[in-house]
């Protein structure tokens, strides 16, 4: 989750907010991403990192692969629910794809962060082999 938010953060300050401004002053909406949603968002994502997490830890094989799988199903899921959304509020499809690719590389860092983590961890608690 933290590593999703912070790969998110520095989209957004990078180049997302220019995207999204653009997006709803050129259908004279306001911005969706009120402190409201931002506060929202962590609190959904905790979560979510948490349930993928999981997923990958109980897996048997190293965690990195169903961490991804878990992640990509996510993504999916997210960048259809956004896209249905946005054809809806009439937002411009570049910021939607756009939106879409931040979440995937946030959810593949955050995923390989997961896996990385719980394959080390496992390493460290795995008992010695004995190859006598």
């Amino acid at each position: 989750m933290a590593v999703y938010n912070l790969v998110w953060g520095i989209a957004w300050f990078a180049f997302m907010r220019r995207e999204w401004s653009e997006a709803v002053d050129s259908i004279g909406r306001s911005s969706p991403w009120t402190a409201e949603v931002w506060f929202l968002w962590v609190v959904f994502t905790f979560p979510i990192g948490i349930a993928i997490a999981a997923h990958a830890a109980t897996q048997a094989s190293f965690a990195v692969k169903p961490a991804l799988y878990a992640a990509a199903a996510l993504w999916l899921m997210m960048t259809v629910g956004m896209a249905v959304w946005s054809v809806l509020e009439k937002f411009p499809i570049r910021v939607i794809a756009i939106d879409s690719a931040v979440n995937l590389a946030g959810m593949l860092a955050g995923s390989l962060a997961c896996g990385w983590s719980l394959g080390r961890e496992r390493q460290r608690v795995a008992p010695p082999s004995n190859s006598i």
